[in-house]
């Protein structure tokens, strides 16, 4: 299990939270080591109206390295290219986070991903990242810094029945003439 050390800001205490269902009880002892981490995955997702299709992504794209962090794009980087996110970018960040197949979550205010991918690597000068976005997308925004550094893209098969478009329209097909 790979958890991101945090700073609890009211008594400046490193810390790790250990999910509820990890097996993992209270009391236990258990070790923390510095893991090596030679791959990065980073996958971009809005997250919005969170479906069966995105937890297909993320969860392949964890297969693809030692360590998955999910760019969630901002309300304003959403909208440069389609209509406006249902759920704000807080209400993304907590489920993308709480998911066992994300270590990390990082908001991104671009479409292009550059600028978290800089950071990243500066972080993690020897680790290769891998860039996935799904196959629907056709011009993948980073994937040129992304081979400068020496890195990888990765395009998972998208998952067509369920997209949000597809949900939405279902959603009006069957209940968009009812009233309360």
């Amino acid at each position: 299990m790979k958890r991101t050390v945090w700073l609890n800001k009211s008594n400046g205490q490193l810390c790790v939270t250990i999910p509820k269902d990890s097996g993992i009880k209270e009391g236990e002892i258990v070790g923390i080591e510095k893991q090596k981490i030679n791959r990065i995955v980073y996958s971009v997702v809005t997250g919005d109206l969170f479906h069966y299709g995105h937890l297909r992504l993320l969860e392949n794209a964890n297969t693809l390295g030692d360590f998955h962090i999910c760019g969630v794009l901002s309300d304003d980087a959403i909208k440069s290219y389609k209509k406006e996110p249902i759920a704000g970018l807080k209400e993304r960040e907590a489920i993308l986070s709480s998911l066992r197949c994300v270590d990390m979550v990082m908001s991104q205010d671009d479409i292009d991903p550059t600028e978290n991918l800089k950071n990243i690597h500066k972080q993690f000068r020897n680790a290769e990242i891998i860039l996935v976005f799904g196959s629907n997308w056709k011009k993948i925004p980073g994937a040129e810094y992304v081979k400068k550094i020496g890195g990888k893209i990765a395009q998972p098969p998208f998952y067509d029945k369920l997209s949000t478009e597809n949900i939405i329209r279902k959603v009006f097909r069957i209940y968009g003439g009812r009233k309360k």
